[in-house]
């Protein structure tokens, strides 16, 4: 099966509803040569176990070396997922322990807590736009509390990924000085000299500097030069440390939103009454976080990865140099790996199957700190809005983004805490 440009099955109703795409490829060519929006050719996999494979397969790179674009260069430029093991390993080293689940454990009170609080703000309100009102604020403190964004740097941070979120809304010039403030962010985080022992506290940048300032090849931050050497003895430079720390800001902001919105917005319009099953048992949301996830996620794809050799996989040769993209939706939705894959469950015995986090060495950093704050979020909604329901006919929601990253653009809901009229 193949489609030509102008026919390229991933445009706009693609990123509201991805699944009958997913699912006719899945079920009529597994292995699929297509193109994007944009003309660009692909070949997308959607079957679960080779998905599940290809994720692990070094043939397919995610490797990219940025053009030169006549500027300084600024953070972000290169982000983790650009790199390919052994220099993917070297980075990645340095920022896993502040992101542990055993090092985040300790946070988990303080994250309810900050559901709570965002939820006091709004009082009893009869209308809420859950992603304005709620799930930006929320997922932003914790975020700039969890990394340690100091206080007088917050707003411009939370500007600045915002604008980064709607990109495709904003203008360049926009883009461009959302891109310098976070590059001032990370650098002032970067120049903040943490106590080499530890104390004083100050978030996960602050554990990350400390380790990168302490290791046994440091030079203390020179641009451009040696930081924290890793096992092989091979060292994170000060630009890799800024691209690190601008890439948890970003990465653990919109993703975080959105995985939230849909998450929401599966529970209030699932065919059973789950809002209220989730609301009646607030205890069961942790347990419920993979199924959510498995249902619906802002990628319906990996990040994009390279052939670097003629690569077989179910049995369709994909050549050498080709685009790849890896549909976790699609491998989410399987039927092979999950029965009635289009029912939501809440108690699924396959639903830590799902592969919305990757799979393998690019497995998200930031998953725990991911299901801690949706946690969190949900539970606080379930116990304080356990009436919560859709405002307006789900054909009606707004979707923006494109085929790699889906965003929802607004999610109005009833309360169910006075008078209100769903509107039709």
């Amino acid at each position: 099966m193949s489609f030509e440009p102008a026919d390229s099955p991933l445009g706009a109703a693609f990123v509201s509803d991805p699944l009958p795409v997913l699912s006719r490829m899945r079920e009529t060519c597994p292995v699929t040569r297509t193109t994007t929006p944009s003309g660009r050719v692909v070949w997308v996999v959607t079957r679960e176990a080779d998905v599940r494979a290809a994720l692990r397969d070094p043939r397919l790179s995610l490797h990219s070396v940025p053009h030169p674009s006549g500027r300084p260069r600024r953070a972000l430029d290169r982000t983790l997922v650009n790199y390919d093991p052994p220099d993917h390993t070297r980075l990645r080293r340095l920022a896993a322990p502040a992101l542990s689940p055993a090092r985040l454990a300790p946070l988990r009170v303080r994250v309810d807590a900050l559901a709570r609080q965002a939820l006091d703000r709004l009082g009893r309100p009869e209308r809420l736009e859950l992603l304005t009102d709620f799930a930006r604020p929320f997922a932003f403190s914790v975020l700039s509390e969890v990394m340690g964004v100091a206080e007088d740097e917050r707003p411009g941070v939370r500007r600045a990924l915002d604008v980064l979120a709607d990109s495709g809304g904003r203008t360049g010039r926009e883009r461009e000085s959302a891109l310098d403030a976070l590059d001032a962010c990370v650098r002032a985080e970067a120049d903040r000299n943490p106590p080499a022992d530890g104390s004083g506290g100050g978030g996960a940048f602050a554990e990350i500097v400390r380790a990168w300032r302490t290791g046994p090849d440091s030079t203390d931050g020179a641009e451009g030069t040696a930081g924290m050497a890793g096992a092989d003895g091979a060292s994170v430079s000060r630009d890799e440390l800024l691209d690190l720390l601008a890439m948890l800001l970003l990465a653990g902001y919109d993703s975080t939103v959105q995985a939230l919105g849909m998450a929401v917005l599966t529970l209030v319009t699932a065919p059973e009454p789950a809002w209220a099953a989730l609301a009646a048992d607030p205890g069961s949301v942790p347990g419920a976080l993979d199924e959510l996830l498995r249902v619906d996620t802002p990628g319906p794809f990996a990040t994009t990865r390279r052939a670097l050799c003629d690569v077989e996989i179910a049995g369709t040769v994909v050549p050498a140099n080709s685009a790849v993209l890896l549909s976790v939706a699609a491998a989410n939705h399987d039927p092979r790996a999950h029965e009635e894959p289009h029912r939501l469950r809440l108690d699924r015995p396959t639903r830590a199957r799902q592969l919305s986090f990757g799979l393998g060495a690019h497995y998200c950093l930031g998953s725990a700190l991911a299901r801690m704050s949706l946690a969190a979020a949900l539970g606080a909604l379930a116990d304080r809005l356990p009436r919560l329901r859709l405002a307006l006919p789900p054909g009606r929601l707004r979707w923006g983004g494109g085929h790699q990253h889906r965003r929802l653009l607004g999610l109005p809901l009833l309360t169910g805490t006075a008078r209100d009229r769903t509107v039709t």
